[in-house]
């Protein structure tokens, strides 16, 4: 089943990009709020519409590079990209990897806090519980219950709009008549794409099985529309608070606990560690393809399982250090040092020579 066109082509690659996405982009709403929402109700939407761009030229650009040269780790991939300064990348990614999982942390800290008043470390310390198993089961694993917690997202997400029925439709519907629109927000949703799109190389795992260049364009726009979809539905229901819910923290849980009923903040907390755990292990899965290729061209043979969990933990464990910072200075401060490197690094080459690559290089 897993090996058929629909699974290879449409349900792997959007499903292991969304969860990836959504743990660190969607899960608490501070990010959405961020880049996205915070530019208003119609601002919102151009903002929504400049990061589906983005994703598209991005992920067809690198899924059909990969492709071409058979270059599914990012080691590989950015050797063909850059050459000689493919290491540049590698320096981003680490960096980035070690912010990400610092708002993965930090977000399953204060639920934790939060919705069952348990000190932030029991969060954190459930979230390596989950990367360790799942990186320990390898990549099989991993993508197969990133499609279940999609389709859990899926069914959590169409509870949330039928609690936007009603007074929050009408708020909804007020805030879209009275607020400004913001032109200038594509600036936000660009900005918002490239950081998360600057994580795609550490997910070629996932398009293993496209096989031809529309297969590759077909990926890319499926996966880049299933990962603004929880975006839209997020900034549409912040409408319904609009002002007022720029200023909490977790604008997502804030607006469960507001809107729904106390079994639907509890299924969304549960959605939403698995999420934010998936987000780590997805991108720590691309990290750890590129583990193996150095082991194999040193030891002959790949990390064992044990050796898969142990990085994992130790790339979690180091990130909690930057997590002190608290969510809203690490998403402002260190988004803006992913967005600067990721274009210099991954954004600009890819359009670039990766282009040139692709269409002009038999």
């Amino acid at each position: 089943m897993f090996d058929s066109y629909l699974f290879r082509v449409f349900i792997i690659p959007s499903a292991v990009f969304l969860s990836v996405v959504f743990g660190g982009s969607y899960g608490t709403g501070r990010e959405i709020m961020e880049f996205i929402s915070r530019h208003g109700p119609v601002g919102g939407l151009i903002a929504i519409v400049a990061v589906v761009v983005t994703y598209s030229f991005l992920l067809f650009a690198t899924f059909e590079l990969a492709r071409k040269f058979d270059q599914f780790e990012y080691r590989g991939f950015f050797q063909k990209l850059l050459g000689r300064f493919w290491f540049l990348y590698e320096i981003v990614i680490l960096l980035g990897m070690l912010i990400t999982l610092a708002v993965c942390t930090t977000a399953s800290g204060a639920i934790a806090d939060t919705r069952f008043g348990l000190p932030a470390w029991a969060g954190s310390l459930g979230l390596l519980a989950v990367v360790f198993v799942l990186t320990y089961q390898g990549r099989a694993l991993v993508e197969k219950t990133m499609i279940a917690a999609v389709l859990a997202l899926g069914l959590l997400l169409v509870a949330l709009v039928v609690q936007l029925t009603g007074e929050p439709a009408q708020n909804i519907q007020a805030s879209f008549a009275s607020e400004p629109v913001n032109w200038d927000a594509w600036q936000g949703g660009v900005q918002y794409a490239l950081v998360n799109g600057g994580f795609i190389p550490l997910l070629l795992y996932c398009a293993r099985g496209i096989q031809t260049r529309m297969q590759a364009g077909l990926a890319a726009m499926c996966a880049a529309s299933a990962a603004v979809v929880p975006g839209l539905i997020f900034h549409t229901a912040f409408m319904s608070q609009f002002p007022a819910i720029i200023q909490a923290e977790l604008p997502a849980y804030h607006l469960m606990g507001t809107l729904g009923s106390s079994l639907l903040l509890d299924l969304y907390v549960a959605v939403l560690f698995v999420l934010i755990a998936q987000t780590g292990v997805g991108m720590l899965q691309g990290f750890l393809d590129r583990v193996d290729s150095w082991h194999i061209t040193r030891r002959g043979k790949s990390l064992s399982n044990m050796g898969h969990g142990t990085v994992a933990v130790g790339m979690v464990v180091s990130s909690m250090a930057l997590s002190s910072l608290g969510i809203i200075a690490l998403i402002l401060t260190g988004y803006t040092f992913l967005a600067l490197s990721f274009i210099l690094v991954f954004a600009v080459p890819l359009m670039t020579r990766g282009i040139w690559l692709i269409y002009a290089r038999p």
